[in-house]
């Protein structure tokens, strides 16, 4: 090898380097993204039979790096959240909305997108590795990929739903009434009643173009 050539190849190397070093140490500051979907599958019995419909939400986190953490800096950010309602037609009786807002959060006073996978599968049941060294996962970020890995499924209690609505006019959005999952009858009619409702961990794409389902 010549000597032009033996230059250019170290040249190349201190690039390559170089450029491995800076995305190392970014990501040892910054951190990383972690992106999680759920499926909230609804199942409603109606007099004319049941009616079941699901959406898929995601939800993405970032994590800050292990050197940001060093520093005191360990807040988890939600940096995008993907979703529609789980929207169910019941027929005559009307269309039943499991919107994204969280009972909880509006509660308190807060804001913020249902996240289903965190009121469902708790984190101490589903704790991933963590690992060591610089480029080590906080708790969080193991959890959601544990998650991921394992996919769970779950039948979620009525007090761990998002907020349930109906319209009374589907052309005004002012005329939005909240629904009680345990008392679907006193907003839809005698014989209506939410009969349970699953929450499962998904590599499915998030639901787009929101439309009624019916599932019998």
């Amino acid at each position: 090898m010549n000597a032009g050539a033996k230059g250019c190849l170290v040249v190349l190397v201190v690039l390559v380097v170089a450029v491995a070093t800076i995305v190392f140490g970014w990501l040892a500051f910054r951190g990383e993204t972690t992106t999680l979907r759920s499926r909230l599958t609804l199942v409603v019995e109606t007099p004319e039979g049941e009616r079941s419909c699901s959406s898929v939400s995601q939800l993405t986190v970032l994590a800050p790096g292990r050197l940001n953490r060093t520093i005191g800096f360990s807040s988890l950010a939600r940096v995008g959240e993907i979703g529609e309602a789980v929207v169910v037609d019941l027929g005559s009786h009307g269309i039943l909305f499991a919107t994204l807002a969280d009972e909880r959060a509006l509660r308190s006073g807060g804001m913020g997108m249902y996240n289903g996978a965190s009121v469902q599968f708790a984190q101490e049941a589903f704790h991933g590795k963590v690992g060591s060294g610089i480029l080590a996962k906080d708790d969080y970020t193991a959890y959601l990929e544990e998650m991921k890995r394992r996919k769970p499924r779950g039948e979620v209690s009525f007090g761990n739903l998002p907020v349930l609505v109906r319209f009374s006019d589907l052309s005004d959005p002012s005329s939005v009434v909240q629904v009680a999952p345990s008392d679907l009858a006193a907003s839809f009619g005698p014989g209506v009643k939410l009969k349970r409702a699953f929450l499962e961990i998904t590599e499915d794409p998030p639901t787009t173009g929101i439309e009624a389902c019916c599932h019998g």
